[in-house]
Order: C-alpha cells, then structure tokens, then sequence
C-alpha cells in the first residue's frame, strides 16, 4: 500500500500541536493502514496503539509494523479491527491514553458525534487527555451544502459552534486549532487531478474525482472549512 505523504505531513503537524512525546500514549481511532501513527512512535517514542473499521487496513497496519521493527525493534504499536462508535475491549484496556487523534476520519461521524465523544472522553486521561482532529466545519446553513453531504457520504456536518457544544456534552473543551482550508483545496486539487491522469478509465475514478472536487469548492467557496481542532479533557 502507498501512503500520501500528505497524510503522514498531516499526522505529523498533529503530534507537533498537541505536545506528542515520548511519555504519551496515543490511540488513533481511524488509523487507516497505520503508517502515519507509527511514524509518530518512532519519531517521538510515545507508545501508540490504532483502530481502524476495515479488516484489510489492520492487516496492512501489522505488516507496516513488521517492517518498521527491523530498523526500530523497540518501536511500541498495536492495531485493532473496531468501530469508534465502540473503542474495542482490549483497546479500552491500555487506557488511558494521553491523545486520542482522528485524521479525517471524525466529520463521517458527525451525525452521532455524542456517541464518537463519549467513547472518546471514556479513554482519555482525565487530568491531561487531549483529543485532535482533522475535521470539516459548516459556515453557512445546512441546506446550502446538500451537495457535499452528498458526495461525501455524509449525513450532516456540524459547524464549529454545533462541534464545541458537542464537546462540552462529553467532558471535552476546545482550546484551539489551526484552519487548513489552502491546504485543504490544494490537496484535494492534487488528488483530482492523479485520478483522472492515472486512473481514468476505472469505474470509481469519476466518483472520486467529483468527491475531491466537491471538497475543493466548497472550502475555496467558504462554505465549508477543513481545521485541526483541540480539545481537552475537562
């Protein structure tokens, strides 16, 4: 598997705000095929355990940990198959965890965030547990981005005032962030554009092209923003 190395820029800017170091213990609940959080554990030496959805991504995740322990044997990781709606038993077990990151994994959720943020506030620290995500944020009414929800696979997304009252519903404070929204259009423009040079005649390349599309007008027009956001346990 090929990861972006916009994805691993990414995961890596998020270990940089929230303070990831080597007495950290991370869950990445998300994590895809777990290159990105395993480049935290070594670059950091924080203690990092991931979970991801899809059956197939844990298995990649175990042989990207594999072959990072050839050159780093003390690197310490674990993956797990599991829902964030659910935080797997034996995931809940090495809490708590002093960050929990989401990258761009949370906005699909944002129709049962409640339910994302209590398992979430469930595994934190409760004196020093940081959650930080990647996250798309509504700034104009809902019914004017029907066509993102679409395109996207998403329900509803909230905006940022929604998402800070969701928080505080669960035991978590914003405290910051960074807004990405020229990163967001110029990467989403970037992966447009490899689809439909690389892949152009596959059936789900027109569906991801309109996808990346979608997402980069709608940032570009201001009606959607792509921010990390901060949060801590309270």
């Amino acid at each position: 598997a090929v990861v972006s190395t916009q994805s691993t820029g990414m995961t890596a800017r998020l270990a940089e705000i929230s303070n990831i170091t080597d007495q950290s213990r991370v869950l990445d609940l998300g994590c895809g095929t777990g290159a990105p959080v395993l480049d935290i554990a070594v670059k950091t030496g924080a203690s990092v355990a991931g979970v991801d959805i899809a059956d197939g991504h844990i298995e990649m995740a175990n042989e990207f940990l594999a072959k990072y322990r050839v050159q780093h044997p003390d690197v310490q990781a674990e993956f797990h198959a599991g829902s964030y709606f659910e935080i797997p038993d034996e995931v809940k077990a090495l809490a708590p965890f002093t960050h929990v990151i989401m990258q761009t994994s949370i906005f699909y959720a944002h129709h049962r965030i409640d339910e994302v943020l209590d398992q979430v506030s469930s595994v934190l620290d409760p004196e020093s547990g940081v959650l930080v995500t990647t996250d798309f944020l509504r700034k104009v009414p809902l019914s004017e981005v029907s066509e993102f929800l679409k395109m996207n696979s998403m329900s509803t997304v909230l905006s940022k005032e929604e998402m800070e009252a969701a928080l505080k519903r669960n035991g978590l404070e914003y405290t910051g962030g960074e807004v990405l929204d020229s990163h967001c259009v110029k990467c989403n423009i970037a992966k447009r554009e490899k689809v439909e040079t690389i892949a152009p005649q596959q059936p789900e390349s027109e569906k991801f092209a309109a996808k990346f599309r979608t997402r980069e007008e709608f940032v570009r027009d201001g009606k959607i923003s792509f921010q990390i956001v901060m949060t801590r346990k309270t």
